[in-house]
């Protein structure tokens, strides 16, 4: 039985996106997930599975 909450899996998936404003994230580093201030500029986000919020890595 497939579970519907990931019936979506696009979330899933990086996509693209730029900020104009900082903001207070989560940036994804080689030592994991970490919460940092995004500065302006483009990205590459996702829905995380274990987490359920957005995660950002540069572009």
């Amino acid at each position: 039985m497939a579970n519907q909450q990931y019936a979506d899996q696009d979330a899933f998936d990086w996509q693209p996106c730029s900020f104009v404003l900082p903001r207070v994230g989560l940036i994804l580093s080689r030592h994991g997930p970490r919460t940092r201030v995004i500065m302006p500029g483009h990205y590459l986000v996702r829905r995380s599975r274990t987490l359920g919020q957005w995660i950002y890595r540069r572009a």
